[in-house]
């Protein structure tokens, strides 16, 4: 079985028990020795399955490729038509998320809701205006979990430098 997972996102992810670089690629047989017989999987199209559905759920992040040898060759230009429709799919500066905005300010952030701040607050490197956003949202009702995100990613750059 040829193939390979590949980290499609900007930063480093942990998954499959290793840490894998942006644009870094696993080979797919590594990952069957590992898993397949673990649990009980087919090689090859089954276990891609397995991957994207179990595994590795974020389309975004992971691009999934596994080209099964067929037994029949019917010509070469039909498997070169299926390699050049992959490589179509997954463009990579589609996936990049985007930079935060420079404008962002203190009351942008503590206007955030929780589920657009998980999103936003990793992406923020700015210290001075993180713990400004926390003094703001903890003086206010109803910014209780923001406050703990704030808080959890002002200790990640305190940690961090």
């Amino acid at each position: 079985m040829k193939g390979y997972v590949m980290n499609k996102s900007n930063i480093w992810m942990h998954a499959m028990k290793r840490a894998v670089g942006p644009g870094q690629k696993i080979d797919i047989n590594e990952l069957f020795e590992q898993y397949g017989a673990k649990h009980d999987l087919a090689e090859g199209e089954e276990f891609a399955q397995w991957l994207r559905n179990v595994k590795l759920k974020d389309a975004n992040k992971w691009s999934i490729v596994v080209t099964e040898p067929k037994k029949e060759k019917v010509s070469d230009e039909s498997e070169e038509v299926v390699k050049v429709e992959k490589k179509e799919q997954s463009k990579f500066s589609d996936t990049v998320t985007p930079l935060v905005p420079a404008e962002l300010g203190v009351a942008d952030v503590v206007g955030l809701s929780v589920r657009k701040g998980r999103e936003v607050l990793p992406k923020i490197m700015d210290l001075k205006l993180l713990k400004y956003a926390y003094e703001e949202a903890r003086q206010l009702a109803g910014k209780d979990s923001l406050c703990r995100e704030i808080k959890k990613r002002i200790r990640a750059l305190q940690i961090a430098r």
